[in-house]
């Protein structure tokens, strides 16, 4: 009778990688169909910008590159460049114009965005690592 020295099973490396890969698969979903559908409202803009600033979170933590976040009154860019619809315009709530960072550590910038449409505003916040949407 011979006793086996290895032992089988996943190491939390090997399940953190499939993790980091089904996130950006789901990602990569959202955003797809985010598009569809696409119409002028503002929350709908805030909610499609926090799914393209999860998906870069998942990316800098995959691939261990800073993503970064580019953006002016009418478009932004993440993982592509977004334009928005002419009723809306996007601003930082502090005023700041820097682009923002988004470190492959999970620590990156915390910034709040603004999205102004003619009947509501709606804030995306980001704290380095995850995002918020709200009225």
């Amino acid at each position: 009778m011979t006793m086996r020295d290895t032992q089988s099973g996943v190491t939390l490396i090997e399940m953190m990688i499939v993790l980091a890969i089904v996130g950006v698969a789901t990602g990569a979903a959202t955003l797809g169909l985010a598009s569809v559908g696409r119409d002028n409202r503002p929350e709908t803009a805030a909610l499609r910008l926090a799914a393209e600033m999860s998906l870069a979170v998942d990316k800098a933590l995959i691939t261990g590159k800073p993503q970064w976040v580019k953006w002016d009154a009418t478009s932004y860019t993440v993982t592509d460049r977004t334009t928005l619809d002419a009723s809306l315009t996007l601003a930082r709530a502090d005023g700041l114009a820097d682009a923002v960072m988004i470190g492959p550590d999970g620590l990156g910038d915390r910034v709040e965005f603004v999205l102004t449409g003619a009947d509501a505003d709606w804030r995306v916040m980001f704290d380095g690592f995850s995002v918020v949407v709200q009225p």
